[in-house]
């Protein structure tokens, strides 16, 4: 009769273990679509079968298996921070590089050229007002469209600001989320599968936006560091960033009154911007400072655009004021062309104007020699591969211009391509980790007939102890 027993006892808790398995393969499968889910597995012991000793054997459950993997979700995460920051960096390279005709049809270099069109037109009647006032109409439009296209780089520079400053409160409620996790941890309640996979699904969203590290704790709670070691959750503690516009210090400036830098801080307000390497925030800093940057100027550089702003204006203006209006003697000398502000070399292709003193009979088209148009003729040479006059780095202003278009379209391209390659390299760690945790509904149906026939088979030996026990008890009775 004990043996008896003990074999009911088994089959009855061989159906309990049964039953549970089968509802972590429902879970399994009602969550194969959630993000962060890893499948779970009931783990199963056989229990020692002594029969001298008491040991009668049979099956017990002991808590769950997760499928998870770190090294891959690492992997996943670090594709995804780079995925991020090349997205970003496409995105924003692609709005500056709107602004820049690379035709040369429109935009700036197209009213550059006409000016230049304009001095070889003077040049050849330069007692003409007609050609003087097409020198000046096409002087004008070239200061506005410099102008236009600082505002329209100024005004993306302020947009990605706004950009930077949304993605660090994303950033800092990701943190939040991850905190709440740890909270549950050190509540006893951190090895919930559906906790788990919240927590997971919130490092791959933060992967998307900066780069991280995370170490697990002992005592179970996730530690997730920037990538320079700066910690951003700890425990229960969750170390907000946040953003700001700041004119860089150190080094000294050179140009101090240059625009901003964006920056990022952490709770003690330290910079952490040197931190922020990958991530859409990562793209974002690099667009903003790093692009823009070497376009507007900041506090090591005048920028691009201001330095070809300065030296065009700086050479039109000293050849018209190195002559004369007209060759008679005692001649008006030339009044410059353009005006910027000379108080910020940051400023000037923002504050470039035509020279609103001036008129068309003021135009100096006779040289230092007295040569009649001596000074509209090297005005018209601005454009020539083999003038001097204006030279930047080796570049008249027309191949210094085309220079400018070409980096940014070369940053664009560079971004997009790098973008395209990254997205195929990411969803390749994806489908490699989801090989190796995620639910495939295949192998959870096989495991569904496995413990199916498993409980039907404890169900029979029930049934079968069950017919015995009747057969037994009738006989007893037959022989009362």
């Amino acid at each position: 009769m004990p043996n008896i027993l003990a074999s009911l006892t088994n089959a009855g808790n061989a159906l309990d273990v049964f039953s549970q398995a089968l509802n972590v393969i429902q879970n399994n499968v009602n969550n194969s679509s959630t993000p962060g889910y890893a499948t779970q597995t009931l783990n199963l012991t056989a229990q020692p079968l002594v029969v001298t000793g008491g040991l009668t054997g049979g099956v017990a459950a002991q808590g769950l298996l997760d499928s998870r993997d770190d090294y891959a979700e690492e992997q996943v995460q670090q594709q995804t921070q780079t995925l991020g920051l090349y997205t970003a960096q496409a995105q924003a390279t692609g709005t500056i590089q709107s602004f820049f005709d690379v035709t040369g049809t429109g935009g700036l270099p197209t009213a550059l050229n006409n000016l230049i069109s304009a001095f070889s037109a003077w040049s050849v009647t330069p007692d003409d007002p007609t050609a003087e006032q097409t020198v000046l109409s096409s002087a004008q439009s070239l200061a506005s469209s410099v102008n236009g296209l600082a505002n329209s780089l100024s005004s993306t520079s302020q947009q990605l600001d706004t950009q930077i400053g949304s993605t660090v409160t994303q950033i800092n409620s990701i943190a939040t989320q991850i905190q709440q996790y740890n909270q549950q941890v050190l509540k006893g309640n951190g090895s919930d599968p559906g906790a788990q996979a919240q927590l997971y699904s919130a490092l791959d969203n933060l992967s998307q936006l900066t780069n991280f590290t995370t170490v697990q704790q002992t005592d179970g709670t996730m530690t997730v560091m920037l990538g320079g070691g700066d910690p951003l959750v700890i425990g229960n503690q969750v170390n907000a960033l946040s953003s700001s516009d700041s004119v860089d210090t150190n080094p000294p400036p050179t140009y101090p009154n240059s625009p901003p830098t964006a920056h990022i801080l952490d709770s003690q307000g330290n910079d952490v911007t040197s931190q922020i390497t990958s991530g859409q925030l990562g793209g974002l800093l690099d667009s903003r400072n790093r692009v823009l940057g070497g376009l507007l100027g900041n506090t090591q550089q005048q920028g691009s655009l201001n330095q070809f702003a300065q030296t065009m204006a700086d050479t039109v203006n000293q050849i018209l004021e190195s002559g004369t209006v007209s060759t008679t003697a005692g001649a008006a000398a030339g009044t410059a062309l353009f005006t910027y502000d000379s108080t910020n070399a940051t400023n000037v292709a923002a504050s470039l104007a035509l020279n609103p003193a001036i008129t068309g009979d003021q135009l100096a088209p006779v040289d230092s020699s007295g040569n009649a148009n001596g000074n509209a003729n090297q005005l018209a040479d601005l454009g020539n591969s083999g003038n001097t006059a204006g030279n930047i780095g080796g570049m008249n202003l027309v191949q210094f211009l085309a220079q400018i278009s070409s980096s940014v379209g070369q940053e664009n391209q560079t971004a997009t391509s790098n973008q395209t390659t990254q997205q195929q390299v990411a969803a390749q760690a994806t489908t490699l980790r989801d090989q190796v945790s995620g639910v495939s509904l295949d192998e959870q149906a096989t495991e569904v007939l496995q413990f199916q026939r498993a409980y039907q088979a404890s169900a029979q030996v029930l049934t079968v102890i069950n017919d015995m026990l009747d057969s037994t008890m009738n006989m007893m009775t037959v022989s009362t």
